[in-house]
């Protein structure tokens, strides 16, 4: 009877080494735990209302696929936010449990906004493209070991805010005299530096005045958003005479301030990435004697819109 017993035992006994065996023949010959737990999404979010001009709270949410038939533990890990190679924020994954099955991870950053400046540098420096990105690992405790986790996630930023041009076909009324007309305003994206972004305009002009020359003596131009962000504003001479009957072109530099991107990244996110850039010009001239400023309380206005698509957005 003991030997029949023992015979039982040993066959219990064979038959779980086996299936243990078995099992961990099965995840290795199948991938291993790398293929049992996996990020599936990654996505990022922010709430406008919470965005201040210093700082962007956000958060990164990662989809986390568990098919063990039982709790995993993350480790830690780390996550990088970068545009293009400029860092924007760095995160640490806490440790916790993943249950089996589908799971969104929520991890909290923030982002200097005083970071915004050297990315619109480099934006407009590379043709107005760039690339969103966050690069890390997670680091996993599974029922047959330890694994990494790579996060990658990648979102390409491309603008279309320059040229900007306009046919205007405005028309200053001098009564008798006749009229000056603004025809057209172009402008242009020359180049940029850390601290300044430095733009040409080209601005048509017809003198309609009847045998009176048109004497241009300089311009004054804002460069503002349409909420009111003032990004430059200034006043040059530029000289030039037009003849009656004839059409000629006004040049002149505007500059923007970079120091004030930070305030237009806050209304962009306000108006959930949708920001007008507005140019408005008017004219210093003398007509028969006459020192004027044409079109001073109604601007020659040409516009354009920046548009990003970066985030998704908390209620």
């Amino acid at each position: 009877m003991k030997e029949v017993s023992k015979k039982v035992l040993a066959i219990v006994v064979a038959v779980v080494v086996i299936a243990v065996v078995a099992g961990v023949a099965y995840f290795l010959f199948t991938g291993g735990p790398k293929g049992v737990v996996k990020v599936t999404s990654v996505d990022l979010y922010t709430k406008p209302s919470e965005v201040t001009e210093a700082l962007t709270p956000i958060e990164v949410r990662l989809g986390v696929e568990n098919s063990f038939p039982a709790t995993v533990r993350i480790e830690g890990g780390s996550l990088k936010v970068l545009i293009d190679d400029l860092k924007m924020a760095e995160i640490s994954i806490p440790a916790q449990e993943v249950k089996q099955g589908s799971s969104v991870l929520v991890l909290n950053a923030v982002l200097d906004n005083a970071l915004f400046d050297d990315f619109w540098y480099g934006h407009l420096n590379r043709g107005e493209k760039s690339n969103v990105s966050i690069a890390g690992g997670i680091k996993v405790g599974t029922p047959v070991g330890a694994v990494e986790l790579p996060v990658g996630f990648s979102s390409p930023v491309v603008t279309r805010i320059f040229p900007i041009s306009q046919e205007l076909n405005r028309e200053y009324d001098a009564g008798l005299l006749g009229k000056v007309v603004a025809k057209r305003l172009v402008v242009e994206l020359v180049g940029v530096t850390p601290s300044e972004t430095k733009l040409k305009a080209s601005m048509t002009i017809e003198n309609g005045l009847k045998a009176i020359p048109l004497y241009v003596r300089g311009v004054v131009f804002d460069i503002k958003t349409g909420g009111g962000v003032v990004l430059g504003r200034g006043e040059q001479e530029r000289p030039k005479s037009i003849a009656p009957g004839e059409v000629d072109t006004i040049v002149f530099d505007v500059t923007m301030d970079n120091t004030k991107i930070p305030k237009l990244w806050v209304e962009h996110l306000r108006n959930r990435e949708r920001t007008t850039i507005i140019v408005e010009v008017w004219l210093k001239v003398d007509i028969a004697g006459r020192s004027l400023e044409l079109f001073k309380e109604h601007p020659l206005t040409v516009s354009a819109e920046l548009r990003t698509s970066i985030f998704k957005y908390k209620e």
